[in-house]
């Protein structure tokens, strides 16, 4: 599945889409990792974040406190009398509920955006290397010897350093060395 479509593409090299896509095939792998659990976690954290969620909340406190205040000065059965004891347990279960959904999806926010760096990371470092190596051949060039890189390495060396970084590769090598550290 590619991540850009055909009419926001066109300014986007090949080179770019293809990349767009390692990152679109990480998050849908990663994605398929989870459990029922956490695909339940992560909905209703999202639930919790939203502005709609804010607003029944505040409107709900506010009908509580309107609802039961009114029934306590018209002396007639009201629920909750001031300073709402049972509204405060509400509000705190439902603050306890909300902190450790946001948690652990933060958690997990957090274990992929340390792979995305260690990613960025090793591609930073490859492309040096390779600039490196590109620099001390173009410097053996203008001195008109190759004495600057060694005859035995230099055709293996340059071969590999031609080769393009494949990033689904690092990232798995990546995932994998997280995963044999934290077991």
């Amino acid at each position: 599945m590619s991540i850009v479509d055909d009419n926001t593409s066109a300014g986007i090299t090949s080179h770019s889409r293809d990349n767009l896509d390692v990152l679109s095939n990480f998050h849908d792998r990663e994605t398929a990792e989870l459990s029922a659990l956490q695909i339940i976690i992560e909905k209703v954290s999202s639930v919790f974040g939203s502005p709609g969620y804010f607003v029944t909340v505040v409107a709900f406190i506010l009908g509580w406190i309107a609802l039961n205040t009114w029934g306590w000065h018209a002396a007639w059965p009201h629920f909750d009398r001031p300073p709402f004891f049972w509204l405060q347990g509400i509000v705190s279960a439902n603050a306890l509920l909300l902190t450790m959904s946001v948690l652990i999806r933060q958690n997990r926010m957090a274990r992929l955006a340390e792979h995305r760096a260690h990613l960025d990371l090793q591609i930073n470092l490859l492309t040096e290397q390779k600039v490196t190596k590109i620099l001390s051949m173009i410097d053996g060039l203008r001195a008109g010897s190759t004495a600057s890189v060694p005859p035995t390495r230099s055709q293996t060396e340059v071969e590999e350093m031609a080769k393009p970084a494949n990033a689904e590769a690092l990232l798995q090598a990546i995932k994998q060395v997280h995963d044999d550290k934290a077991s």
